[in-house]
Parts: C-alpha cells; structure tokens; sequence
C-alpha cells in the first residue's frame, strides 16, 4: 500500500501499468521550474461540444419525423415512461457536456458535473492521466484517479488543466 502522499506514476512504455512513484506536493513560489497545480477550465473542448450538440440535434430530428408515423393509441404507458426517462438522460448529460468544468485548486480536484465530483489530492491513491494528443478533439483528455476502492474520472479540455494534471503525475 503506498503513502497518501505518493502517486504511482506510468512509465512512458505503451501498455505499462503503474511502476514507479512520485510525491505529490504543490508546487511552491520558490522552485522557478515548477508549474503550479492551480488551473481552471472546460471538461470538454468546443469540438465534442458541437459534435455532442450534432446528435442530440440528429435524435431530435429523428424523433420527430418518427413521432408522425407512431401509432399513439397504442404507446402504453410504460412505453412513454422509458421514451420519457431516455430523452432526459440525454438532456441532462448533453446539458453537462456544455456547461462541465474542471478546477486543480487547493490540493482538491474538482469536476461540475450532474454531481460534483471531487478528490482531495492528498487521499489520491493510483493515478492515470490518459491524453492522446493527435485525438484529444475527439478523446478528452481525462485523469482517472483511485482513492481506495472508489475510481473517479476527471475530464479536461483546458492546456492549463492539462499542465496540472501532468504535473501532479511528476509529482511536482
């Protein structure tokens, strides 16, 4: 079991699980090579918003051209229930994908979300921060950390967010 203080870090071989540790410390005034943990922005870039916003747009058009051929006499109850409870689900997320945002402040990560997801930085056990450059308009960068039995994923669409997070997987 590591210390609360330490992250296992993933070496840089592809497909390597997590070998070596690093402390996770903000980074103090007085190191002028340190990049602070301190960062604020968007869970998602403006891309997977417009193409999130490109499918709830294509499943509403969908569902109206398909609402004109249904035979309402015989849409139960139950039926309009599910339909009711799925356009909802979407709504919501799609909502949050919009408005989402990721905060490093404090030693506390923070994600809006329908929750509020956020970790302390000090009880963070395992982390990965999984960012793929050349997809990242199609892929989220994210940070998934472990904090004993619970995993909870942190989405960034933000450089300065981003710079954190792999600072925090230097253990700077």
């Amino acid at each position: 079991m590591t210390d609360a203080t330490t992250q296992p870090v993933a070496s840089p071989e592809a497909g390597s699980t997590n070998q070596a540790t690093a402390a996770v410390t903000p980074s103090t005034p007085d190191a002028p090579d340190a990049i602070p943990l301190e960062a604020e922005g968007p869970a998602f870039t403006a891309l997977i918003k417009l193409l999130a916003s490109v499918l709830v747009g294509a499943l509403i058009v969908w569902g109206a051209r398909t609402s004109r051929l249904m035979d309402w006499q015989s849409f139960s109850l139950s039926a309009g229930l599910v339909w009711g409870a799925a356009l909802a689900i979407v709504l919501v997320v799609y909502y949050w994908i919009l408005k989402s945002r990721t905060s490093i402040k404090n030693g506390v990560i923070t994600q809006t979300w329908v929750w509020k997801k956020q970790v302390n930085i000090a009880d963070i056990r395992q982390a990965k921060f999984i960012y793929l450059p050349a997809l990242s308009w199609l892929i989220a960068p994210r940070l998934v950390v472990r904090t004993g039995p619970i995993m909870t994923v942190f989405y960034t669409a933000h450089p300065d967010v981003q710079r954190a997070f792999a600072a925090l997987m230097l253990g700077r």
